[in-house]
């Protein structure tokens, strides 16, 4: 019955069954609760903008009004947890009634132990603001964005052993409902993972068995797409030294009506040796004979992983996949007030609605490549983090109208605290990004964004914001380029 409702969910209207999941399972998860928090709060916002319409020629004024209700919920339990953040927004725009609309913003998990069985379930639910193709405009806020509403519904059920004694096993199966306003994505998706390896009390060798399936089904029409991954090891365990082992690894990756066409596949084996530094920290190389000689070739592999003290730890991993070269990398290292992340990862996958661009099938395999730095900063009265981030999509199909995805930028900001109820903040955002296409004219968008707030806090509860943001885009198709001037107050209640 929950499956029916959340699939026919009007659109422009809150999903109702992602609500009454988020207070049914808040209501039974904090019956054995130890801990509970509940904060609703309410808020208005006022903006003026200098060019309501986005437009480069003779730009016109206008206001917006925004009313805002929303609630956050955290219960922790000796069995399970969840959380809930909900926010509702209306607009309402002086210049274009049309335009008015209520945003609801969702983000739901929760989990439950089975008792001591080593089962487990849980459930995800989120709605999230997203824009509705992104070469026509990729900002996401409510006021300037052409946006759609995004909802997803999860439930998965868990089994996990006991990792101390001879066997670890992980298990899981869970299947997810994405729906999206313009209904272009729409999907359901089923996935199941296991990993089975050697418990604690295993000493003298190790195993490892870890594998994947991800199936997405397209609503409304009988396109889908599968993803299959395996890996295995096996080999001889040290603390330090050298660790002799076996690996395997295979992926196949399909699409179409019945899944029915295949994107890509890659298996190999061979031999490999660890070298360890400590107990957690190796240098990996290894060979591996292609199994598929026809489509792929042998390669020698290397990995280094390294966990010199607890805040500290760097993975880098080179292989070869179906589509070629692949890397892995991962960096996280924190000392006193200073944090730094740097990941980067590469990944078909299909149905992602974030970045759809019109003429795009969504449905399509695509390779994800992704790179992203966060450092924080964290001082006595003030605040700093920057971010790096840039990320491809490519075409894996040799028939395809889709080429490449290309977006970088970065971003900084900081705040201080003037004194204990004020806070001054500073932002700066910058995007490019390069659509590439077999037919037509290459998109390339650039966006600046500044925003300057004084954030007051007059009683306990009760807050001001007052903003001032500058946008600027440029393109290099006719129309789309535009300066925005905008101020703003925000007043804050929580309870």
């Amino acid at each position: 019955m929950a499956t029916d409702m959340a699939m026919d969910m009007r659109k422009n209207a809150a999903p109702k069954i992602v609500v009454a999941l988020a207070i049914a399972v808040g209501v039974s998860s904090s019956v054995n609760a130890a801990e509970v928090e509940f904060r609703p709060e309410i808020g208005a916002e006022l903006v003026y903008t200098d060019n309501a319409g986005l437009t480069e020629e003779a730009p016109e004024s206008g206001e917006i009004g925004i009313l805002s209700a929303g609630i956050v919920s955290e219960v922790i339990g000796k069995d399970g947890e969840l959380s809930l953040d909900y926010r509702a927004r209306q607009t309402y725009h002086s210049y274009d009634s049309e335009k008015n609309k209520l945003y609801h913003e969702l983000d739901f998990t929760g989990d439950k132990k089975l008792g001591n069985s080593g089962f487990s379930v849980d459930a995800v639910a989120s709605v999230d603001i997203l824009p509705a193709e992104v070469s026509s405009n990729a900002i996401t806020d409510v006021i300037s964005g052409d946006l759609i509403q995004g909802s997803e519904l999860g439930l998965g059920l868990n089994y996990q052993s006991n990792p101390r004694k001879w066997v670890d096993l992980n298990a899981r199966v869970a299947s997810s409902l994405y729906r999206y306003e313009d209904d272009r994505g729409n999907n359901n998706d089923y996935d199941a993972s296991l990993l089975f390896r050697n418990g604690q009390k295993v000493n003298t060798a190790f195993w490892l068995i870890d594998s994947s399936y991800i199936r997405r089904e397209a609503r409304g029409n009988s396109s889908e797409t599968e993803n299959i991954k395996y890996k295995g090891e096996l080999g001889l365990q040290q603390r330090s030294g050298f660790s002799p082992f076996i690996r395997y690894y295979a992926e196949s990756y399909l699409q179409g009506v019945s899944s029915s066409e295949k994107v890509g596949e890659s298996e190999s084996w061979g031999p490999a040796v660890r070298y360890f530094r400590s107990r957690l920290s190796y240098f990996e190389l290894s060979y591996n004979f292609s199994l598929d000689k026809d489509k792929n070739e042998d390669y020698v592999g290397a990995a280094v992983n390294l966990e010199p003290n607890r805040r500290t730890k760097l993975f880098f991993e080179y292989s070869k996949r179906f589509y070629g070269d692949a890397y892995e990398f991962t960096f996280f290292h924190q000392k006193r007030r200073i944090s730094t992340d740097i990941s980067y990862i590469e990944e078909p996958t299909s149905f992602d609605r974030r970045f759809f661009v019109e003429g795009d099938s969504v449905e399509e395999q695509k390779l994800d490549k992704t790179l992203r730095w966060n450092t924080g900063l964290d001082l006595r009265r003030s605040g700093l983090d920057f971010e790096l981030r840039h990320q491809t999509r490519e075409g894996l199909r040799d028939v395809t109208d889709f080429v490449k995805d290309t977006t970088y930028g970065g971003g900084i900001s900081v705040d201080h605290k003037l004194s204990r109820k004020l806070i001054i903040a500073f932002a700066f955002d910058y995007d490019h990004y390069t659509f590439d296409r077999l037919n037509g004219i290459d998109q390339v968008d650039k966006y600046s964004r500044y925003d300057l707030s004084l954030n007051q806090d007059l009683i306990e509860g009760f807050f001001l914001t007052y903003r001032y943001q500058f946008t600027h885009r440029s393109s290099n198709i006719v129309g789309r380029t535009y300066d925005e001037n905008r101020v703003s107050i925000n007043a804050t209640k929580q309870f």
